[in-house]
């Protein structure tokens, strides 16, 4: 299912019918979502509990991370737009979707700081087995007719089993699909939240290896915590 062509379709029923063929992605655990547009902005937590006996695994996350992509498309003017300070399309796949970062983040690990170990709770507060990996977001600021769809990926960031044969780390373990529309007033609606289904595994890895020929040439990314010459490629990810 291509995703920047269901974005263009402005009858929501038509993409409830488009999604019910669709078949779902990974889920190595639960996802519980909450949150409510207000105005033109959505508050909202995104929070994963891995649980590896749910697909047959043994293996044990110590922190579990998301990484989050989004898709904001503006109906008026039928172009994509960019959560963040960036040239249209710089880290971007051709579809338009792109990790979701603030700017100076040097990780594309959400809430990951430069330091390279602290995540900003604020942002997300990693989990591990049995414990959520919750996300925190408030996308906002869009104009009227505006579709923005996110995806967020769960990950193992780190693992006591990394040496041995059935390990978790740089593993995804789930994804989970949410968004929100702007309508003519430029007041935000809910749309589809929901485990994520296949083609957004596929264009995650796209968007993994864009932010991955985007970071050599960053330059200099800036936080609280370190000053980085450039942004820091992801290693390889794959589903457990």
């Amino acid at each position: 299912m291509k995703i920047k062509s269901l974005g263009k379709v402005a009858l929501a029923a038509s993409f409830f019918f488009l999604l019910t063929g669709c078949q779902p992605t990974l889920e190595c655990g639960t996802w519980v979502f909450t949150g409510t547009p207000s105005g033109n902005a959505f508050p909202l937590t995104s929070a994963f509990t891995f649980n590896p006996a749910s697909c047959g695994k043994k293996c044990d996350c110590q922190k579990d991370v998301m990484i989050q992509m989004t898709w904001v498309y503006d109906t008026d003017t039928q172009t994509n737009l960019y959560a963040s300070d960036q040239p249209q399309g710089a880290r971007s796949t051709s579809n338009g979707w792109s990790i979701d970062r603030v700017d100076g983040a040097a990780y594309g690990y959400y809430g990951l700081l430069n330091d390279g170990s602290t995540f900003y709770s604020g942002w997300n507060t990693p989990g591990a087995n049995g414990t959520p990996n919750t996300l925190y977001d408030e996308p906002g600021g869009w104009g009227a007719n505006t579709y923005f769809y996110a995806v967020d990926v769960a990950v193992c960031f780190t693992s006591e089993t990394r040496e041995k044969p059935e390990n978790c780390h740089d593993r995804i373990l789930g994804y989970y699909f949410w968004s929100y529309i702007l309508d003519n007033n430029d007041v935000g609606q809910e749309f589809i939240t929901a485990p994520a289904w296949k083609d957004l595994d596929a264009e995650f890895q796209s968007a993994l290896a864009a932010w991955n020929n985007w970071a050599p040439t960053s330059g200099p990314e800036t936080d609280s915590t370190a000053t980085l010459p450039n942004a820091v490629a992801f290693p390889t990810l794959s589903d457990l």
